[in-house]
């Protein structure tokens, strides 16, 4: 423990609410959905000449590096992309991009000719690589015949047996009543081939009222929704789902073009979850775990490995150990802002006195300061959730100012 002015009791009551927390904060977001008129829907994505139409609305540019989007957590290709380069992945990764979903086949007579390299190459960037079935069926026999074809080809292209695996469910000529049952059996039979991890992609209007998918039926976590902004902010929308397409034209170094970008809000389409360790730290010193949410873009930080197990099996992400903390020392305060989700710390108690008379909640001593050590404090002006980030890197910090955060000094010493 930071020392012994936080008791069991203390902690367990500080974990306890910020699990209840982060819990009504999900459940808020969830519900956040696009104004209408605010958004367009994607089509005329199927591989067939016949299919093709012109777009009424040409789609918002978006740049990989800027900062202020939804989140970016994975992209989908295709043939249009041509066979990409390992290179191409990196320069995905080194956005923040960390998985890929690669179409591989359409009805039971099409196959991405540049699937293979594509996959290949992803795995070689150290991407999460998934696939995806642009879908034709009407009827369960189809259905299932479809599923055939498409497992035949991950199978032949090395795909695990664990790969998620997409129902593209976006074409309008077979939109109908059946469509849920229909992509039932298109996922029963692709469990019967052993990929026992399916995912269905839609467009909103498919799920909305009078739509033909029941995303209850289905699973809500396992709808990857398409929606469009006409402008792109920092808000991830429909978080009830299980991911979310926000852009079909992010604009990558490296890539001619325009790709699908997309939220993911279960950690299905990216990282691998990794196991929290028990934390040893050098004598006088408590570990501080650093945790990230893909979602709002907020770090973390924790010295209670407990605290962490629970915001890691709500989606966010393990970055390990940002610092050793002082089991004596000046008292770092926690804040929290239930209206935004956010966290904050500081070492001044007129800085804790002023945020709680905006509505903030104390949650106590953090942990200490003290060491040779300095961490930095950065600000983002443009942020709501995750606002602030405190860093022992100065090359991490450096490289958020050049993004247009705010330096604002020392945040408090460390071992």
């Amino acid at each position: 423990m930071k020392r012994k002015f936080m008791g069991v009791t203390l902690l367990t009551m500080m974990v306890l609410g910020f699990a209840q927390n982060v819990q009504a904060a999900e459940e808020q977001s969830s519900h956040k959905e696009l104004a209408e008129n605010t958004y367009r829907l994607p089509m005329n994505r199927s591989d067939k000449a016949e299919d093709k139409k012109p777009e009424p609305r040409a789609g918002v540019s978006v740049s990989a590096a800027n900062p202020n989007t939804p989140t970016k957590s994975f992209v989908d290709v295709s043939s249009h992309q041509g066979a990409l380069s390992v290179e191409n992945f990196k320069s995905m990764r080194n956005h923040g991009i960390t998985g890929i979903v690669v179409k591989l086949t359409q009805g039971t007579w099409y196959v991405n000719e540049h699937a293979r390299t594509q996959i290949n190459n992803a795995k070689a960037a150290g991407m999460k690589v998934s696939a995806y079935h642009f879908s034709e069926f009407l009827g369960a026999g189809q259905a299932a015949a479809e599923a055939d074809f498409f497992a035949a080809k991950a199978n032949e292209f090395g795909l695990d047996k664990d790969t998620v695996m997409v129902n593209d469910i976006e074409k309008a000529e077979i939109r109908n009543a059946s469509n849920t049952a229909d992509s039932q059996a298109f996922a029963a039979r692709l469990n019967q081939h052993g990929f026992n991890n399916t995912q269905h992609y839609a467009s909103l209007s498919w799920l909305q009222a009078g739509g033909t998918l029941d995303g209850n039926a289905l699973g809500m976590k396992n709808i990857w929704v398409a929606a469009y902004p006409y402008s792109v902010s920092t808000e991830n929308y429909y978080q009830a789902y299980g991911a979310w397409q926000w852009s079909d034209s992010l604009q990558v170094p490296g890539l001619l073009g325009g790709v699908d970008i997309s939220a993911d809000y279960t950690g299905a389409f990216t990282k691998k979850k990794v196991e929290i360790p028990q934390a040893s730290s050098p004598a006088g010193t408590t570990a501080m775990y650093r945790m990230y949410n893909p979602n709002s873009s907020e770090h973390f930080y924790t010295q209670n490995r407990g605290e962490a197990v629970i915001l890691q099996d709500k989606g966010w992400d393990y970055e390990g150990i940002g610092w050793n903390a002082p089991t004596t020392g000046e008292k770092v305060y926690r804040m929290y802002n239930p209206n935004e989700g956010d966290h904050h710390y500081t070492l001044n108690a007129a800085e804790r006195d002023m945020l709680v008379g905006k509505g903030w909640n104390y949650e106590g001593e953090g942990w200490c300061s003290g060491g040779e050590n300095e961490l930095q404090r950065v600000y983002n002006p443009n942020a709501k959730s995750g606002a602030h980030h405190y860093t022992l890197n100065s090359n991490e910090k450096d490289n958020l100012v050049q993004q247009g955060w705010k330096f604002e000094g020392k945040a408090w010493n460390a071992k």
